[in-house]
């Protein structure tokens, strides 16, 4: 799979939500799939997201790479050696300069200011320390658990749905990783990227949806740089600004 591919399918769901991106990216999201075009299109859709491409070319840049090498993509949706490569102080650089927009400089400022050492650019940073860029999203642990990929075992399947045994985000003074029994979308507005899933499988859901099936590698990289910016950010005692500390249901 594509790095370009990659990206635009962990950046769907949120898409759908109206979080980021243009509403006309779906349309060309499905037209890819249909094979209606190439992967050009996606990529000029997927330059229009803000947050997410300040991301990726920030991994890039530190690694002398292309925004959109498979590699890179992976570093940011599931993780990899490439985010060890971004030193402390040009991360703070990207949250001051360059991850918000200009009527956000004190906000920026002020988590460029606080961020913990040990933070990686990994996609659980902006879930969990900088609380997602837009407004348009509550601030509370269940988003803050949907927004960070995570990953689940299929234990049985139903029409467009799956039911997973899946590692969510938690709180227990502090980000905690916790066991959690819940169906999940392998379909949203007529939208689906996985066919013939398997009870067994593991698979990646961002949103509520089902993005790929995991390989053991990236299941362990998924895991351990979630895990580093939770450390992180619990070594700190750290809890978010106008966090909504309510379980889970």
């Amino acid at each position: 799979m594509i790095g370009v591919e990659i990206a635009a399918k962990y950046a769907y769901p949120p898409n759908r939500k109206g979080y980021c991106g243009k509403s006309a990216f779906a349309s060309v999201l499905r037209r890819y799939l249909a094979g209606g075009t190439d992967a050009v299109g996606i990529e000029n859709g997927l330059k229009k997201f803000h947050t997410h491409h300040a991301y990726l070319s920030l991994i890039a840049r530190e690694n002398s790479m292309d925004p959109f090498d498979t590699q890179v993509v992976r570093a940011f949706w599931t993780g990899n050696s490439l985010l060890e490569n971004v030193s402390h102080g040009a991360l703070r650089e990207f949250i001051a300069r360059d991850l918000f927009q200009k009527s956000q400089k004190a906000r920026a400022g002020r988590l460029s200011r606080n961020l913990p050492e040990g933070m990686l650019p990994h996609h659980s940073l902006n879930a969990l320390y900088i609380n997602f860029v837009t407004d348009r999203a509550a601030r509370s642990l269940r988003n803050i658990d949907s927004c960070c990929v995570t990953w689940g075992r299929v234990l049985s399947i139903e029409g467009d749905s799956a039911v997973l045994r899946r590692s969510s985000i938690g709180w227990e003074d502090g980000f905690i990783i916790v066991p959690k029994t819940e169906r999940i979308a392998l379909s949203r507005a007529g939208v689906r990227f996985l066919g013939g899933v398997s009870r067994g499988d593991i698979l990646s859901v961002h949103w509520g949806m089902a993005i790929e099936r995991l390989r053991e590698r990236d299941v362990c990289a998924l895991e351990r740089y979630t895990k580093k910016n939770i450390k992180a950010l619990g070594d700190t005692g750290f809890t978010p600004i106008g966090f909504e500390r309510k379980v889970i249901e």
